[in-house]
């Protein structure tokens, strides 16, 4: 008798499309991140020096020392 010979399928290879949409999308979502972070820290710093000059404003000094208002 002679033996089958048995011939497997390779699987399909897989779409590079999806790895493209899922690489992009990642790459969307970091950038979108790393945006974000900048945005807040711009927009502490903005107000964290408004602050800092209204309270300067209410206590003046001149060369370190403190000015009492009459």
């Amino acid at each position: 008798m002679k033996k089958k010979i048995v011939r497997r399928k390779t699987a399909a290879p897989r779409a590079a499309k999806k790895t493209e949409k899922k690489s992009f999308l990642l790459m969307l979502k970091s950038w979108m991140f790393v945006v974000m972070v900048a945005l807040m820290l711009g927009i502490g710093a903005i107000i964290g020096n408004f602050l800092n000059m209204e309270m300067s404003a209410s206590t003046p000094q001149v060369a370190g020392v403190t000015i009492e208002a009459k």
